[in-house]
């Protein structure tokens, strides 16, 4: 089975190239440099044993025309000079020598090279011949050298390429961090290696995945808010209607059909305050506020409902208890939980209390049914829970509550808290079959 290609990060990328650039500019500068230097050397043996030619054909053609006996010299290290003619071998004169022609030579003898230079003198020749192996141990040593520092320029490019990598994709790296503020949903996995283009490309698929969610949420949202307000009106317009007509006559049926009309305007208004909070919120005012005075300020903008429907508030919050929050959002959060008790709890008590990173909400009230607890964050899911508590109410003929039916409570709170990364759950029942418990827990940014 063939893997996955890793795919490099920008990072590694520009540090490989840097480095692999420098290197071999290091290695090509070294590369010259040992030509150059093996050049020169060559050059001057070359001018060395030509000179010292020159130097002997002088000195013994003033000794006559013809050679007398050989001539044979060690001038030094490495350096010979024999002369001959044909009536006079010299016997130490290496055999390879005498088939060269007049000028210089070099004999590659494996370990060295022999620079020959081949001189006519009289009636013979003049040798002369230096070794280079007294200079092959420098060469090898000068070799080793370049070795080195090719090694050495090469490690030191590489950390100056990573620190210049780092440096260079920084602008990439703040930008993937500010879109991951930006878009505060789920956490986002760390790419394989640290890919700077696979983070960002990730972010910008979750921004781009929340975009399209947000227009199908509003389209569909819109749409339940038409349908939502267009039924109220309905009632509204064809009750008004009626009662100009002066089809109702009898006081009480005239006063049931006023009573209808103030909970279908009420109705419209819960909705449309509902989607304007939910629509104009920015939630951007965060600092470090007290829960419990929080909690004080939404309990007392609800008591007279609360009190109306017979839900009682306590507020078991821990003086203490501080986190770094947007007000707004929490008290958002706060009042449609509390709503959604006074709707769908009431007679009850709703307790709201301390928890570490977050706040608990329990109501003593009657609980949510198994099979409705998976949808109880659905938009308008409420309504039927609150037509069926009407219509049991009516069959118990005990009275109604006026109570919030635009079923956007609890969907504009789980909003809020996906908006603002916080986690908000549900369970019920918690006690003996009854009551309903809310988890507004604000993560680990919030201590």
């Amino acid at each position: 089975m063939n893997r996955p290609t890793m795919k490099r990060s920008i990072a590694w990328r520009i540090t490989l190239v840097l480095t692999c650039l420098t290197s071999l500019a290091v290695c090509l500068a070294a590369a010259l440099t040992w030509l150059v230097y093996v050049h020169i050397q060559n050059r001057m043996i070359d001018d060395l044993v030509q000179t010292e030619a020159r130097r002997l054909v002088v000195r013994v053609s003033r000794f006559g025309d013809e050679w007398t006996r050989s001539f044979e010299r060690d001038m030094g290290p490495s350096m010979y000079a024999w002369g001959e003619s044909p009536r006079h071998r010299a016997d130490a004169l290496p055999a390879e020598l005498r088939p060269l022609p007049v000028g210089l030579h070099s004999l590659d003898r494996g370990t060295s090279t022999w620079h020959v230079a081949v001189a006519d003198a009289m009636d013979g020749r003049l040798y002369v011949l230096y070794d280079s192996i007294v200079i092959e141990q420098p060469l090898r040593d000068f070799s080793r050298a370049l070795i080195a520092i090719v090694i050495a320029c090469t490690v030191l490019a590489m950390l100056i390429s990573h620190a210049a990598a780092r440096w260079l994709i920084t602008p990439l790296n703040v930008l993937t961090e500010r879109l991951t503020r930006w878009v505060p949903g789920a956490s986002m996995a760390p790419a394989p290696h640290g890919n700077e283009a696979d983070r960002l490309m990730a972010v910008f698929n979750r921004v781009q995945d929340q975009v399209d969610a947000s227009i199908a949420d509003q389209r569909e949202f819109s749409a339940n808010l038409h349908h939502e307000i267009r039924t109220p009106l309905t009632v509204i317009r064809s009750d008004a209607e009626l009662i100009l007509d002066n089809s109702v006559r009898d006081p009480e049926s005239r006063r049931a059909r006023l009573r209808r009309i103030v909970r279908s305007v009420e109705e419209i208004d819960q909705s449309l305050e509902s989607t304007w909070s939910l629509a104009h919120a920015r939630f951007e005012d965060q600092a470090r506020i007290g829960l419990h005075a929080c909690v004080d300020d939404i309990v007392e903008n609800l008591r007279l409902e609360a009190d109306q429907a017979g839900l009682t508030l306590v507020n078991a919050v821990r003086p203490d208890h501080a986190a770094m929050l947007s007000q707004h959002a929490l008290m958002t959060v706060m009042r449609n939980i509390i709503r959604n008790a006074i709707a769908h709890a009431a007679p009850a008590t709703l307790v709201i209390e301390s928890l570490p990173g977050g706040l608990q909400f329990t109501d003593s009230g009657p609980g949510i049914a198994a099979a409705e607890l998976p949808s109880i964050f659905e938009r308008y899911f409420s309504n039927r829970r609150a037509d069926r508590r009407l219509d049991d109410q009516a069959r118990a003929a005990g009275p109604a509550a006026p109570v919030n039916q635009a079923g956007l409570g609890l969907a504009i709170a789980k909003r809020v808290c996906s908006m603002q990364a916080w986690q908000l759950d549900v369970v019920s029942p918690v006690n003996d079959g009854r009551g309903t418990r809310f988890t507004l827990s604000f993560g680990e940014n919030a201590a």
